[in-house]
């Protein structure tokens, strides 16, 4: 990785790099909303609601002093609610702590900072290289994948710890944010998993993979699992004015979010769910139960006032497609 490369990979940068607000800023706690809005989370997904979430608790003593509820309603779609709960709990610590000025004045920063609910190596590097606080590369991914490719190197990106080991390693040179930066947009860009573009990539002279003529075999491929199916039945209890609605543990599936009741079937369910919905490790497939009468851990929730309650986003589809009818509710009223 020489000096000409980098030179090569600035004037791409320059040029095709992508520019966003939270790029053009040394605020800790506005990178740390960021990275953690861009956890598992694609940039088209979150851009604007990040905004608006930075809008609405533009500092730490905001989010410490928020609504553990309001701060899920605007979550809500985005899936991965622990962040939100690691988010809470985080801002906690740090501001008992004495706020971000703890983490400028502690002996090791990276350290302090990894011991914080929900942040990780990436994180952790990635807050203090863009504030200004040390020299770090931060490695999500795809810049795993495109050291793998730089260096000819097999090694899968489930050893996520081994890239970042290579990267503190690297020069200081390398170590800059706008590297970061610009290795980010070359990996959505151009160093794509599949169909890499790689005779208009700035690295393509020094790059082990392309020149082996299979790219794509670095990182080495991870091996596809069929995901696990996991069958819910949804209670549902209803009026002409309102739902009834339980909010669902913290921890767990949905954390904190406001829900129709469930159980698990005894026995697999040999007829189609009313819905299916993707988790990163399972398939939830989704099945409907009428009930005579409300369950005691459940409120009612208004029609009218659905949209004030964060709820998953499987769940709020089903209930705007719900037609309310006086008679009971059958799993028909929701086949695709």
């Amino acid at each position: 990785m020489s000096e000409t490369l980098r030179e090569a990979l600035r004037a791409w940068y320059e040029e095709e790099g992508r520019r966003f607000v939270w790029r053009e800023t040394q605020d800790p706690y506005q990178i740390w909303i960021a990275e953690t809005f861009l956890q598992q989370t694609q940039i088209a997904q979150v851009e604007q609601r990040l905004l608006t979430f930075l809008a609405r608790y533009p500092t730490l003593k905001a989010l410490v002093e928020a609504e553990e509820s309001e701060v899920l309603r605007l979550w809500q779609g985005l899936g991965y609610y622990q962040r939100v709960h690691n988010l809470l709990r985080a801002a906690q610590a740090l501001w008992h702590q004495g706020g971000w000025a703890s983490i400028a004045k502690s002996a090791d920063p990276l350290k302090a900072l990894l011991t914080l609910p929900g942040i990780g190596p990436y994180t952790a590097r990635a807050i203090l290289s863009f504030a200004g606080w040390g020299a770090y590369l931060p490695v999500d991914g795809n810049v795993a994948r495109i050291l793998s490719r730089l260096w000819g190197d097999p090694t899968p990106l489930s050893q996520r710890h081994y890239y970042q080991k290579k990267a503190d390693a690297l020069p200081e040179s390398w170590r800059q944010p706008w590297v970061a930066f610009a290795l980010m947009d070359l990996a959505r860009l151009v160093c794509l998993p599949r169909r890499p573009r790689c005779k208009i990539c700035p690295l393509h002279a020094e790059c082990q993979a392309f020149h082996s003529g299979k790219p794509t075999q670095f990182p080495a491929p991870r091996l596809t699992k069929t995901k696990p199916i996991q069958q819910w039945i949804f209670l549902i209890y209803a009026t002409s004015e309102a739902v009834w609605l339980e909010r669902r543990p913290a921890k767990g599936l949905w954390g904190g979010l406001w829900c129709l009741p469930s159980e698990r079937p005894a026995q697999p369910l040999p007829s189609p769910p009313v819905f299916r919905h993707a988790f990163s490790h399972f398939q939830l497939w989704g099945y409907i139960k009428s009930l005579p009468a409300p369950l005691p851990s459940t409120n009612p929730v208004a029609w009218s006032e659905l949209e004030r309650y964060a709820l998953p986003a499987p769940i709020r589809r089903l209930l705007q497609r719900l037609a309310f009818s006086p008679s009971s509710f059958t799993a028909e009223l929701f086949r695709p």
